[in-house]
């Protein structure tokens, strides 16, 4: 089974007015508890009980030694290991820092290189044929496009621009907030869920 992918660009990449590419691959969700204890029981002849109790004791102990400083290894699979930040208080001298000031940002994982050879020699990519980038639009012709959707409907959402006009969520809330700053839309309703009118229409 192939991993699908699509190519995005940043245009002026680190500020040197290159476009740069990159590969964004579609993940699925992963397996459940149940779906690996299946896969597990499938291969050896240990019961879906004694896999359960394993992976419990596996993450018991995992959590003793990061909580005490310690990396923890899983033999063939990799390291964990923890990543720390600091929260010193401004202006206080790095001598006078406490123990309380440093927090667990994150736990590391680093793979076994056998593990991350075999992933790599087994793992095939094939073009994705749909896509999660956005459609560009100039602001006029996003303009004509909400125009002619609001003359059947009363109002639209962020979701009916995602769906109708294939925008990203993010980009259909920037494209919302413009309008709405500029005049064009009229905001309403609830906080987490809000509708957009025409401000000629005021809200009917």
């Amino acid at each position: 089974m192939s991993i699908k992918y699509e190519i995005h660009s940043i245009q002026n990449s680190q500020g040197t007015g290159e476009e740069r590419n990159f590969a964004r691959i579609f993940q699925d969700a992963p397996m459940t508890a149940d779906e690996l204890e299946g896969h597990i029981q499938a291969s050896c002849s240990l019961t879906k009980g004694d896999i359960k109790a394993t992976l419990s004791a596996l993450r018991q102990q995992m959590i003793y030694e990061l909580s005490n400083g310690n990396r923890f290894y899983i033999p063939d699979i990799g390291f964990f290991s923890l990543s720390v930040s600091t929260d010193i208080p401004e202006g206080k001298p790095i001598e006078k820092m406490r123990g309380d000031y440093i927090n667990v940002r994150n736990i590391k994982f680093r793979p076994e290189t056998s593990l991350l050879d075999e992933v790599k020699d087994r793992a095939r990519f094939t073009k994705a044929d749909f896509s999660t980038r956005s459609q560009s639009y100039t602001e006029n012709d996003l303009k004509a496009k909400i125009e002619d959707f609001l003359t059947e409907n009363n109002c639209i959402t962020r979701r009916d621009m995602e769906l109708l006009f294939q925008l990203r969520q993010n980009t259909a809330l920037k494209w919302l907030k413009h309008f709405t700053d500029t005049g064009f839309l009229k905001k309403d309703g609830a906080k987490n869920s809000p509708v957009y009118f025409l401000n000629n229409r005021n809200g009917k």
